[in-house]
């Protein structure tokens, strides 16, 4: 990355020439380019970070609008700065499939959210729900685990998981996973109560989490949370759930 290798080209040059022109010595010239590289790399940074997320904040406003193209776009704008510094790159894919998963357009969406990271539980819970939609099983549980592995914290991740499993018709596994569930997220009770429903071959129940489960576009939204929608939408925009 650019950022990273114009902090350790100075420093070393500032290494060579603290030591071979002032002479001053081994453990001198190797603080002066410690110091430097610490100093250019926060400042260059920040600078980058401070312009993707510019962009991104500018997107997302446009993406409250519903006007998910228009955002797509902006957020496309900010891997250009992929190549200055790590990581920016599997972020912003991450919000762009995020998107395009919302809108549906689940084939644009798979390329992006399988370069995101594995912290972002709700991309990786987008691309294992893209993989089930496609009956690659296996690639949706490696995605799960994945997943879970990452955010064991999370609920959803986890009920989620079981869930798409359930709905593959397997209980068994969804079970063992609820069970796994339980230890990671010992006070969440819609855990609780989903792992005793399958226990007693009934379905789990998912509206407990609201918005942040329909976005999976795995059950259709109540016609009550449409109404609240449209009526926050008149206000101020729509309103999209992300991580």
């Amino acid at each position: 990355m650019i950022n990273l290798a114009i902090s350790v080209l100075s420093s070393v040059a500032l290494a060579l020439v603290t030591y071979f022109v002032l002479g001053a010595g081994y453990v001198w010239s190797a603080i002066f380019a410690i110091a430097l590289f610490l100093t250019l790399n926060f400042v260059l940074s920040r600078r980058i970070m401070n312009k993707v997320t510019d962009i991104m904040e500018s997107s997302g406003k446009i993406l409250q609008g519903g006007k998910f193209d228009i955002a797509i776009k902006g957020m496309e704008e900010a891997l250009k700065y992929s190549k200055w510094m790590l990581m920016i790159d599997s972020q912003v894919r991450a919000q762009i499939g995020t998107v395009q998963y919302l809108k549906k357009d689940f084939n644009a969406a798979l390329p992006n959210l399988q370069k995101s990271s594995a912290k972002n539980w709700v991309a990786m819970g987008m691309l294992a729900v893209i993989y089930m939609r496609k009956k690659e099983f296996g690639k949706m549980s490696a995605t799960f685990e994945k997943g879970v592995k990452s955010n064991a914290k999370e609920p959803l991740m986890w009920n989620l998981y079981a869930y798409c499993l359930s709905k593959n018709g397997e209980r068994d596994k969804a079970i063992d996973v609820l069970n796994r569930a339980v230890k990671k997220v010992k006070d969440d009770e819609r855990t609780a109560s989903n792992l005793r429903a399958l226990q007693n071959n009934a379905k789990m129940k998912m509206k407990s989490f609201g918005e942040l489960w329909y976005q999976f576009h795995l059950e259709t939204v109540p016609m009550s949370m449409r109404i609240q929608a449209g009526s926050r939408g008149a206000k101020g925009g729509r309103r999209i759930v992300r991580r």
